[in-house]
Order: C-alpha cells, then structure tokens, then sequence
C-alpha cells in the first residue's frame, strides 16, 4: 500500500475536460483539493496534476459496479468477471500522479464476498494504487427512500449490519461513505457518522467522508456555513478525508464549475472552507477518535473538566501519546458565534487551533475560553 493513508486529504469528484488546462488545474489546487476521484487515464491532465500536487482516483481500469435501487444486487458476479480485472490491470500505464484505482459505488452488502475477492486480486496485480469503494449512506441511494426500499439496497436491516458485512468481507484500511445531509437531516448524517466511526475505531480503519457541495435543488447554492457544517461534522467524528461532490459536473446542480468550464460562485466559498479544515485537520490527524457527543450541559473529557458551548455543537473527544484534544464544531448551521469554556486538571496549558493556527489559551476567571464563527470550528489540546 502507498503512503497515500498518512495524511489528510480533500477530495472531489470529476474533472471535466474543457477544465483540463494549466490555469484550470492550477485553480483545481488552490481551492484545496488534492486528490480527484472518477477521472480517465489522460496523461496530459495527470501530468498537469502532478506538476500541481494533486493526484487522481481514476476509473475505467477495472470493470465498474453501482449498486443503485438494489435489483442488481447480487449479480456482480456474473457482470464482472475475474478474467477482465485481470486484463484491466495489466493493461493499466501508470503515472506518478495515480494513487489509486476506482472500483466501484455503493455496492449492496449481498456483492460484499465476491467484491473482497476481487480487492484482494487489485491488491495483488497492483500493489502500489489502493482500490477505492465508496459504499451507501443508511439511506441507500436516496434520502427519500422507504425504510423498505433502504433495506433492500443495503441487502441488511439495518446500516450498523451494513457497515459490519464490509468490514466481514473487505479488507481495506478506510470505510468512505457519502452522505447528503440536504437531502436528509443532520440527525441522520450524525447517526451515520457514529456508526462508521465506532466501526474504524473497533477495525483500525480510517473514516472518509463524501458532502455536497453542489444541490439537488436548483434554487439553491449550498452556502459557506452548510459546507463548514458537513466538513467539520465529520472531523469532529475522527474523518482522515473529506471529499466534495462534485468539482465538475456530475449529479445535480450548482457544482464548482459550470459546463463551460468557468467557475462558479461556489469556487471561493469551497476555497475558504477547505483550509480552515486543513488547518485543523493536520492538527488532529494523529489522534485517535474516542467519541461524540452533543454538547447539552456540561460535559468533560480526560484533562478537560466542565466543557460548556453556548449553540448545538458537536464535541468529538480525541487521545494521542498522553495528549488529549476536542473538536468543537457547529451542529446547526443557522447558529450565531460559538463560545467554548472548559478547566483543565492539574494548571495544565491548553492551545486551540480554530482554523488560524495553534494559539496558546489565556487563563482567566477560572477558565479556559475559546470563540469561533459558525464557519469555522476548534481542536483544543491540553498539554
């Protein structure tokens, strides 16, 4: 496996060709993004990546699967048979900017055996890319799916089974799910986010996490504070990436560019976005994931003592080497500015790092105080 699990990223998915020039990917790198999945083998585009420090997910190399509605499930067998990844592999030309090798979406947990089967030969014809499978929220492919038909396209009853048969018969060292909050409800993106959490915690396994940045609204652009919300959710639940749908077009309306190949009003609200998460992310990669919790009343954690939020806010609970940190982030999108005031055991020293950089916390009154914008979140660690 390459090194690509050894630090955060940010990802998108698609890059349209009429995008694919040197300002174009230039743009591409600077609104943060550092790896694009669902992208062809184009050698002119990959070399532009690599000269601009993004790397690529490609697909068309093996045989793909989508599990949409559920009546296929099952049949992967049959549709994807082993002799043509064998060929798709050993036909592949690699490239310096390829990380990986797309092998499909949201796939019914009933294909679960036969897909480790074939990760397990990927993994074996080409060592160096990891194979990439994004698999479905609880909902399955759309929010506004029955309990009935959710359960038929997951193939269990419920996501925690859902999530359980992965780690049974996939052995891959991430679970990366999407999940459309807008579509759904912040509850559920937090019931999802839980379950997936626990289970990387359990499996040793890192969490990726797929938000919107685009709408299946058409009336609507997803706004600065809905994607801090989505980011920052799913790092307060221990997420190593965060990736974007979509960059170019793909599904739905409003996304990063348009179909010229311009872009669009959401270019610098995602640009903002994602380096306040990797300001904090690369603070809190190395920690390990304990738990989240809704701040309601007062709550501790280790050193921390009396944590108090004044807004909804998610508060995820976190350990390294002795060191132990929190990430406060915004569990309403419509809330003001948040304050967060804690003790900590012992007159030990705490820093917080809310999008701007590790800052020492003044003392005062008792107490430890940290502010932040409904854009933006904190990872505090008392040391």
């Amino acid at each position: 496996m390459n090194t690509f699990f050894d630090k955060f990223h940010i990802g998108t998915y698609y890059f349209q060709k009429n995008a694919r020039t040197e300002q174009g990917i230039k743009d591409l790198s600077e609104s943060g993004i550092d790896v694009v999945f669902g992208v062809d083998n184009d050698r002119e585009m990959l070399d532009l990546f690599y000269k601009n420090g993004v790397t690529a997910v490609v697909a068309g190399i093996v045989p793909g699967w989508f599990g949409g509605n559920g009546d296929n499930a099952g049949t992967m067998c049959e549709t994807n048979k082993r002799e043509a990844y064998i060929n798709g592999i050993n036909a592949f030309v690699d490239h310096p900017a390829i990380v990986g090798i797309d092998a499909g979406d949201e796939p019914s947990s009933v294909d679960f055996p036969y897909y480790g089967q074939m990760i397990s030969l990927m993994k074996e014809l080409a060592p160096s890319k990891f194979p990439y499978l994004n698999i479905y929220p609880s909902y399955g492919m759309l929010a506004a799916n029955s309990e009935e038909q959710s359960k038929k396209e997951l193939g269990t009853p419920d996501y925690k089974g859902y999530i359980d048969a992965y780690i049974k018969n996939i052995d891959l060292p991430y679970i990366s799910f999407d999940h459309y909050y807008l579509t759904s409800s912040p509850e559920r993106l937090f019931s999802d986010l839980n379950t997936a959490a626990k289970s990387c915690k359990e499996n040793c396994k890192k969490l990726f996490f797929i938000g919107q940045v685009n709408s299946l609204d058409p009336e609507h652009y997803v706004t600065e504070e809905e994607l801090a919300f989505q980011a920052f959710s799913a790092l307060a639940y221990g997420a190593k990436m965060i990736s974007w749908a979509c960059y170019s077009i793909g599904w739905w309306n409003h996304n990063v560019l348009d179909a010229d190949g311009n872009k669009t009003e959401q270019y610098d609200k995602l640009k903002k976005i994602n380096a306040s998460v990797r300001a904090i992310a690369n603070d809190s990669f190395g920690f390990n994931w304990v738990e989240t919790v809704r701040a309601n009343g007062s709550d501790n954690h280790c050193c921390f003592k009396s944590i108090e939020v004044n807004n909804d806010a998610l508060i995820g609970k976190f350990e390294k080497d002795g060191v132990c940190a929190i990430l406060v982030s915004p569990a309403n999108c419509d809330a003001g500015e948040y304050e967060v005031t804690f003790t900590a055991e012992n007159g030990k020293t705490a820093y917080a790092n809310k999008c701007c950089g590790k800052q020492k916390l003044v003392f005062e009154n008792g107490t430890y105080k940290v502010t932040f914008k409904n854009t933006e979140a904190c990872f505090v660690t008392i040391e």
